[in-house]
């Protein structure tokens, strides 16, 4: 990604507070008859306040007692491994920088073990995410999400997806807000459905387009576009740390108003992070979308043009090194508006393929004029 997210704290948080004890302390540790009493106290509030409506009831109260009995047959080891487990799992940051410490756990790898709880465990940490968070009692006891979304902008106000760069994200004056994305997929891996270290906005192309539910920490097969099994490092959407990519591109044709993808090469560079990037770009299909973006007329072909006409123009009066200066400020000044991160390396390959000089023809003079036209 090409900048990271601010962390922000909300009580939506607390959720994660109640899952602690929940796995660690009931269910790792279940022996007897389950009752709500073993719950984290505001748990027990939540949960004994929608057990009347049996609709509610199978959101929480069922299945918290369902995974209890289930998890009170497994040997002592297993549930000591489970509890292992669970803090890999929501250790997100650790789980990024392909920690050796931090093995994560996936629904496959516990249904070897239990099937039966691995179907209802991710039944139960879908629900939270998709049903449980809206419920009357939970809102009242942590907020809702769309609290935490306007708190998170007030903080993240760049309007931009850091995963692209470019795709708007929806602030403050937008009614409607982006959907959250689960970077490590909450299909693949049980515990941190409701871990907000693992969720963030991003923008509709990259969350549906493109990520969908790949896994950022798992190599990719690059023809079936499917995960492997390999772990590797990937960006932590919440690292204090910026990526620090830096693009180049280059061009093995001249002739612009032809130009295709596969006349650009891209060079991504970030010293120490080649892993990093080599997720992002295979995640996000950062590749095709760049290139692509060089290759349309409303953005790289109007970048040139644009460059072109006002070199042109005596008004302006300045050279084509001039401009190129202003496009390298604004690009170290505001990378992300306009894509000038994307904007001033293909300004520089135009100037390094000699589509950009500082002597204007009257011939290109007039064929300004005539596109001004």
């Amino acid at each position: 990604m090409l900048f990271t997210y601010r962390y922000v704290k909300h009580d939506i948080e607390k959720i994660q507070i109640w899952l602690d004890h929940l796995v660690r302390n009931v269910w790792c540790k279940a022996a007897g008859r389950f009752h709500v009493g073993l719950l984290d106290t505001r748990l027990r509030e939540v949960v004994i306040a929608v057990a009347d409506d049996n609709r509610t009831k199978r959101k929480l109260f069922e299945p918290i007692r369902d995974l209890f009995d289930l998890f009170k047959n497994l040997s002592v080891n297993q549930r000591k491994q489970f509890s292992r487990w669970y803090d890999a799992n929501n250790n997100i940051e650790a789980l990024c920088s392909n920690s050796p410490k931090h093995q994560p756990v996936t629904y496959a790898e516990v249904a070897q073990i239990n099937a039966d709880l691995a179907e209802k465990l991710k039944g139960f940490y879908d629900d939270l995410w998709d049903r449980v968070l809206g419920l009357g009692p939970v809102e009242s006891e942590i907020g809702t999400i769309d609290a935490h979304y306007k708190d998170f902008i007030r903080e993240n106000n760049e309007g931009k997806c850091p995963y692209c760069g470019y795709g708007d994200i929806k602030g403050l004056q937008h009614s409607k807000r982006e959907a959250y994305d689960h970077f490590l997929p909450k299909g693949a891996y049980p515990f941190n459905s409701v871990n907000f270290k693992n969720l963030a906005p991003m923008c509709h192309e990259c969350n549906s387009s493109y990520k969908l539910k790949l896994d950022p920490i798992k190599h990719i097969d690059p023809i079936t576009r499917k995960n492997t099994g390999v772990r590797r490092k990937a960006f932590y959407s919440y690292s204090p740390s910026s990526p620090g990519i830096s693009i180049d591109i280059a061009f093995s044709n001249t002739d612009i108003e032809n130009l295709t993808s596969s006349d650009i090469t891209l060079t991504f560079t970030a010293p120490g992070r080649e892993e990093e990037v080599d997720s992002w770009k295979d995640v996000f299909g950062i590749e095709e979308r760049y290139k692509a973006k060089c290759c349309a007329k409303n953005d790289g072909k109007a970048w040139l043009q644009q460059i072109i006409e006002e070199c042109a123009n005596p008004q302006v009066g300045l050279t084509s090194d001039d401009l190129l200066a202003q496009v390298i400020r604004a690009a170290e000044r505001s990378p992300y508006d306009s894509a000038n991160f994307l904007k001033k390396p293909f300004l520089l390959a135009c100037k390094n393929a000699g589509l950009i000089r500082n002597s204007v023809t009257s011939a290109e003079m007039q064929a300004s004029a005539v596109n001004r036209k």
